[in-house]
């Protein structure tokens, strides 16, 4: 019996350190050869290569070589990089197998004053200063087999969702020779001023990244040589050659973008003065391609407004603002591949779309929600108006309104002939001989940064954070229409913005019942300490002593501004019960919540182990 149990025991041993030993073996294995595998169970497959990813690492017919420059000390100084440094290494190694052998990755350790540290200075990659004062490194540099570069100069972990976008616009710069060309009409200033301190903007500078942009004149008679999409923003005054020349350009299939406005609020006039007229609208273009656009009415809707504050009475009061959209969810067409993967858009004081005309539509992209309608923008210019005098009064549509869409049929010129004095050797176009390859959308400050991206400062680099996926959009409908959306698919992946959608549309819902009650109970006030202070003026410029009736009229109006002043606090009090009373419940859910569950499951085992019956001892050690 005891030779029995010390073989057993000697099994068990023996056993456990084989298990071990199998264990570790697999895990340094398959970390080795499943290194880029994964599950991604995230709700928009953040941490998946897109089709797009994959389609194009197919199309790489030249080697490409990532050159991936990380200080060995660097998790040590930054203890939060480990976990992302871990998976970018994952999703490079992805890179490398979806490339099949094209893409070649080394991994380089930049010690100081070491060749390795040249090497990341001469391509580029910018130099993190450790505590010590050392340079450190966490970069990437790509190179094809000509004289193609392309480099991140340090990846941040703000950007981490962004990853597949940055990796994917390297392989993009140097497996295509050439860059499409996009012949620009700036009407709103998206190159930036320097003499008068204005950027370029975002969307701009990640154009560029991606596509030659021409910058077109005004009077220009024709677009630039090898123009793949004409991209028209905020259009005003423009003569008839080179409306003319958009025209010819349309019927012929070519890709064109449309960014007029009823009311550009970024739109600066002469030595940053107002400008005399704020809005744009290609109407005689879209007259004759049968394109309603009214630019005097603003899309007005509490389903997607943002909040805002004003000051209203000299004092900054919070309130949605009608025309200032946030355009999610079912506001995106995501049956369309460039929003597929977009979480929001923003827009302020934009316009809406129709048709006008047999055998043209307009496929929508963009939409108001089923709460929409339109204002006169001449109710919202004014910063100081309460809007929320306005919320009665939005003009509902039959259908939801087209912020964005696509104009599709068979378009009809605009000019019967060639302008008088028109150079242009081409032959004049009547009628469309393609389907109409055009993107029309109703705001331009949508280009702008101030309507999706905020700038903060990382680890000593100033970093352009999107918060909305305007610029996404942009980047995704020029692609499309150039045909080549190999990275349509996987812009925008990296938007965490997730509003509050119940508080906000208790919000609406609060302001829609005592808004009536306050306003009314506002003007009240104001009238009540009105009569006060004329009865306080005759006082003090007579000389007879007031008399009975007198005192108690005054008596009787302090008290009604008192009961007024009650009234009116009880109210303002109801507008936001509601939304307080969810927030605390949220807040002892998130605080008191987790804690009370597990001390619940800590006393379910408890309670569980006491009642079990003691085991017997066996019967070998009581002999």
């Amino acid at each position: 019996m005891n030779a029995s149990k010390f073989t057993t025991g000697r099994m068990v041993i023996v056993s456990a350190i084989l298990a071990a030993v199998i264990f570790g073996c697999v895990n340094i294995i398959s970390a080795q050869l499943f290194r880029s595998a994964r599950i991604d169970l995230t709700q928009q497959n953040l941490y998946s290569l897109s089709q797009g990813t994959k389609q194009l690492l197919g199309e790489i017919t030249e080697p490409v070589r990532f050159r991936f420059f990380m200080s060995s000390g660097l998790t040590k100084e930054a203890p939060q990089l480990a976990a992302f440094s871990q998976r970018l290494r994952s999703m490079l190694d992805a890179y490398v197998a979806g490339s099949r052998g094209k893409i070649i990755i080394e991994v380089i350790d930049p010690k100081p004053y070491s060749e390795e540290e040249d090497r990341a200075v001469a391509f580029g990659v910018s130099p993190i200063r450790s505590q010590s004062g050392d340079r450190m490194f966490f970069g990437l540099a790509a190179t094809n087999s000509t004289d193609g570069k392309a480099v991140i100069g340090s990846f941040s972990p703000e950007r981490e969702a962004f990853l597949e976008y940055d990796l994917t616009r390297l392989v993009a710069e140097l497996g295509r020779r050439g860059k499409p060309v996009v012949a620009l009409f700036d009407g709103l200033g998206l190159s930036g001023n320097p003499q008068m301190g204005q950027r370029e903007q975002q969307v701009l500078t990640q154009m560029k990244q991606f596509f030659e942009v021409r910058v077109v004149q005004p009077d220009a008679e024709a677009l630039p040589e090898n123009t793949r999409v004409a991209m028209v923003v905020h259009p005003q005054n423009l003569g008839d050659k080179v409306l003319y020349a958009l025209d010819q350009w349309a019927l012929s299939g070519g890709a064109t973008l449309v960014f007029v406005d009823p009311n550009a609020e970024n739109q600066l006039g002469p030595r940053g003065a107002p400008p005399p007229e704020a809005s744009s609208n290609l109407e005689k273009l879209f007259a004759a391609w049968g394109v309603g656009f009214d630019a005097t009415k603003t899309v007005a809707d509490p389903g997607f407004a943002l909040q805002t504050e004003r000051n209203i009475n000299g004092r900054p009061t919070p309130m949605i603002n009608l025309p200032w959209l946030a355009i999610r969810n079912e506001g995106l067409r995501k049956d369309e591949a460039i929003l597929a993967q977009l979480s929001a858009i923003v827009v302020t004081t934009a316009g809406a779309f129709d048709a006008k005309k047999e055998g043209v539509s307009i496929r929508p992209l963009l939409v108001a929600s089923p709460d929409g309608g339109t204002l006169p923008v001449s109710s919202t210019k004014d910063r100081t108006t309460d809007l929320r005098t306005l919320l009665n009064s939005i003009e509902k549509q039959p259908r939801a309104l087209v912020i964005a869409g696509r104009l599709t049929g068979t378009l009809a010129s605009a000019y019967e002939a060639k302008p008088e004095g028109s150079s242009r050797k081409e032959d004049h176009i009547s009628r469309g001989q393609r389907p109409a390859n055009v993107i029309l959308v109703g705001d331009a400050d949508m280009l702008m940064d101030r309507n999706w991206v905020q700038r903060r400062n990382v680890l000593g680099t100033e970093v352009a954070q999107a918060f909305a996926n305007n610029g996404d959009f942009v980047i995704n409908a020029i692609e499309q229409m150039t045909g080549g959306a190999a990275l349509a698919d996987l812009r925008g992946r990296g938007v965490s913005w997730r509003p509050f959608e119940l508080i906000q549309k208790m919000e609406t819902d609060a302001d829609r019942r005592f808004r009536a009650k306050e306003q009314a109970l506002q003007e009240k006030l104001k009238t009540t300490e009105q009569k006060l202070t004329e009865l306080g003026r005759g006082q003090q410029g007579g000389s007879e002593v007031l008399t009975p009736q007198q005192m108690e009229t005054i008596e009787k109006f302090k008290s009604e501004l008192l009961a007024t002043r009650e009234e009116l606090r009880q109210t303002q009090f109801a507008l936001r019960s509601d939304v307080d009373r969810l927030k605390n419940t949220i807040t002892a859910l998130n605080v008191a919540g987790v804690p009370i569950l597990v001390g619940l499951i800590a006393l379910f085992f408890a309670l569980r182990r006491g009642r079990r019956t003691p085991p017997q001892k066996s019967l070998d050690k009581i002999a």
